[in-house]
Formats: structure tokens, C-alpha cells, sequence
């Protein structure tokens, strides 16, 4: 597989262009609803002198309160995600997991954790196991190229080590069998799914 995956379309510039800032985003908001307001009082005011509806009015101020009640919800949940370290609502974690686990020499990730530092910045930490004999600095550069292309995520700390391989147990007198084994896991108690390596992939 290549080191950059499939792209999802996003960079640098495409965040810029949708005002990915909540202080940016809360101005528009704030600028669109007065604009909505001003346009809304204008034509219930044209209602009233034309026709003498005078709940026109009323029904133009409840419908600019919708509009602001929307765009209130948004910039609070968009902000509730960055308090509480939660996931961008654009990245899956067990997707990108598993597309980690895909790239080439990467047999295991697991203590996987991403989530959103502030407006359009998100940052990711995973311990990485590569296959006995793998590059661990060339595996980190692609997946962090592989995550800055696919999913605008450069803040990143990857902790990259060799998975551990079969070993036999030594032949001592009265062992009564002699049984491979494997190296005891590399974390004992990994924290979220661990992504494995379907065998033979590579």
C-alpha cells in the first residue's frame, strides 16, 4: 500500500476555507444572523404597511431565532469536543486504525488515542509494532506523511517498536515438554481496540 492511502480530500487549505475557527465561525455566525434579522424586519415591515398583517412581525422574529438557536448549537458542540478531548467529528478511530495497521511492515497498533486540540487542529498518539527486521524510522515517517495527507493531522506521537517474536523455552532435566512461546505483550493492559496484521498480508 502506499504510504499515503487513499485521500480524503482535506489539507491545510481546504480547513482555512471553512472557517474551521470557532472564534472565526462564532463572527460569521453573529454577522449572518444580524443580517438575517435585518432582512426579516424589512419584510415583515413591508407585510404590515401593505396588507396590515401585523403578526408578520412576530412570525419574522421567531424564524431569525431558529437561525440563531442553530447556529448556537453548532459552535457549542463544536467547542464541547475540543473540552473534552473527544475524536474529530470527521475521523473514525477504528477506521483509521485499521488503515494504520494496513501500511506496509506494520503488524500491531494499539493505545490509539486522537482527538481535537483546538478549531481545526487535531493530534494523535499510537504505539506502533513493526515486523522483526522492519525500519522503525521509515515506518514512522509514513504514517506520519500518511496522516498529515489523509486526515490533517500533524500533531503526532508514534512510539514505534519491533513486535516481539517466537522464542523456545530452554530444555532444562525433568521439563516435560519443550513448547515455543511468545514474548510476553509489549503493553499489558493496551488501552482502547488493538489493531492486528491479518497474517501474511505482506
Amino acid at each position: 500500500m502506499s504510504p499515503l492511502g487513499r485521500s480524503r480530500g482535506t489539507g491545510p487549505g481546504t480547513t482555512a476555507a471553512q472557517r474551521s475557527s470557532l472564534n472565526v465561525e462564532g463572527a460569521y455566525q453573529h454577522i449572518l444572523n444580524d443580517l438575517f434579522a435585518f432582512i426579516g424586519t424589512a419584510i415583515a415591515a413591508l407585510i404590515v404597511v401593505l396588507t396590515g398583517f401585523a403578526p408578520s412581525n412576530a412570525i419574522a422574529t421567531l424564524v431569525v431565532v431558529a437561525l440563531m438557536t442553530k447556529a448556537g448549537y453548532g459552535l457549542l458542540r463544536e467547542s464541547g469536543r475540543i473540552f473534552l478531548e473527544a475524536a474529530p467529528a470527521d475521523v473514525d478511530p477504528n477506521e483509521l486504525g485499521d488503515m494504520l495497521v494496513g501500511e506496509l511492515a506494520v503488524v500491531e497498533v494499539h493505545d490509539l488515542h486522537v482527538w481535537q486540540i483546538t478549531s481545526g487542529q487535531s493530534a494523535l498518539s499510537a504505539h506502533i509494532l513493526v515486523e522483526p527486521g522492519g525500519d522503525c524510522h521509515a515506518v514512522s515517517r509514513d504514517l506520519e506523511e500518511l496522516l498529515r495527507h489523509n486526515y490533517s493531522i500533524t500533531h503526532t506521537t508514534l512510539q514505534v517498536d519491533h513486535a516481539p517474536v517466537p522464542v523456545l523455552q530452554a530444555a532444562q532435566p525433568g521439563n516435560r515438554d519443550l513448547l515455543p512461546t511468545e514474548d510476553a505483550e509489549h503493553c499489558e493492559e493496551p488501552h482502547g481496540p488493538v489493531h492486528r496484521d491479518e497474517p501474511h498480508k505482506h
